[in-house]
């Protein structure tokens, strides 16, 4: 959210700066005809990026930040086009105004079909007012607008390249590159909205960590301990909902985070991951829900941990239980961390 309104912020200072230069001009030329509509034109386009300034510290969701930014834009597109047609026509200097739009619309539009029609409405609006305006030198409208699908393929093209850079580097910040579950600060990213405001039900939290996973590695090699993790992984993925979410935090050491989950919920995602691993593997499993065990994202992670303590210590204590077949670790009920 806050992203989403540096973003929209910063659009609408480059609206009123773009239109300051443009009144400067007008203010230049004061001589030649037209400048009142014009002064009158841009100060409009200025006006509309100072409201979205303003609407911008205000903003809550993604569908109204799209709409305040289409209307700025269309009233920028609105004004330039009539400065241009009351300065002459496609010959004009303010009809720089259509390259900067377009530059800008090229290299902060991430949807490629959005994109394409507000070009075509910027190329449009030129060739509107090329039509309407003074005629010009022939040869002049057909170079204006290739030099701007040029500037518009290489900028949306840029844009395109840095976007991808960036997701690239989101996912190596924020995701375990073995087994693709979050890492720690991913999980801090998820939890931490969570945990703002009351919500009823809250947040649950399972901590999971895989019985003589050492084992693994030391008798089968490493290559099984990874397939091991990632199969724990899937597991879990298939026993929480869509919008849950699972951590790795350490080597054998996982986190799901359940949104919106009684314990009874809780207690039933942990009997599924159980299940699920039963033939490969013992899991201990602690659990904790909010606000009953805690408000915090690390209130909870110690409150479900120290619940899989006390599951692994009555595991340890538990010596006539047989081992499991597949990666012959210990075998163990799935008791998961009763208070």
């Amino acid at each position: 959210m806050n992203e989403r309104r540096r973003r929209m912020a910063v659009s609408a200072a480059l609206h009123v700066g773009s239109h300051g230069v443009a009144i400067v001009y007008c203010l230049m030329t004061l001589h030649e005809p037209n400048r009142a509509l014009m002064l009158a034109a841009y100060g409009c386009g200025m006006a509309a990026g100072a409201v979205g300034l303003c609407v911008a510290k205000r903003i809550t969701t993604k569908a109204s930040a799209y709409l305040v930014s289409f209307t700025i834009l269309l009233v920028t597109l609105l004004m330039a086009a009539l400065g241009a047609y009351w300065d002459g026509g496609a010959a004009s200097p303010a009809t720089l105004g259509f390259v900067t739009t377009a530059v800008f619309v090229a290299s902060r539009t991430p949807h490629l079909r959005l994109l394409i029609a507000l070009e075509a409405l910027i190329v449009g609006s030129y060739l509107a007012v090329a039509a309407a305006g003074q005629p010009t030198r022939p040869g002049h409208v057909f170079l204006y607008v290739a030099g701007m699908l040029v500037l518009i393929s290489v900028c949306a093209t840029q844009a395109r390249i840095v976007a991808r850079q960036r997701s690239q580097l989101r996912s190596l910040a924020t995701l375990d590159p073995l087994t693709g579950a979050l890492n720690r600060r991913g999980l801090a990213d998820f939890a931490g909205p969570l945990f703002r405001g009351c919500r009823r039900p809250g947040v649950s939290l399972l901590c999971l960590d895989l019985d003589d996973f050492k084992l693994v590695n030391d008798r089968l090699g490493h290559a099984a301990g990874d397939a091991l993790l990632q199969r724990t992984v899937a597991a879990a993925r298939d026993a929480v909902r869509a919008g849950d979410a699972i951590a790795r935090i350490g080597g054998d050491e996982f986190v799901a985070v359940l949104v919106d989950a009684h314990e009874l919920t809780a207690r039933t995602v942990a009997a599924r991951i159980d299940g699920a691993l039963r033939e490969h593997t013992g899991v201990s499993i602690g659990w904790a829900t909010a606000p009953h065990d805690g408000d915090t994202l690390e209130t909870l992670m110690q409150v479900a941990d120290q619940r899989l303590y006390r599951v692994k210590q009555d595991r340890c204590r538990a010596a006539h239980r047989p081992s499991r077949t597949g990666y012959g670790l210990l075998a163990g009920s799935p008791d998961f961390g009763s208070p």
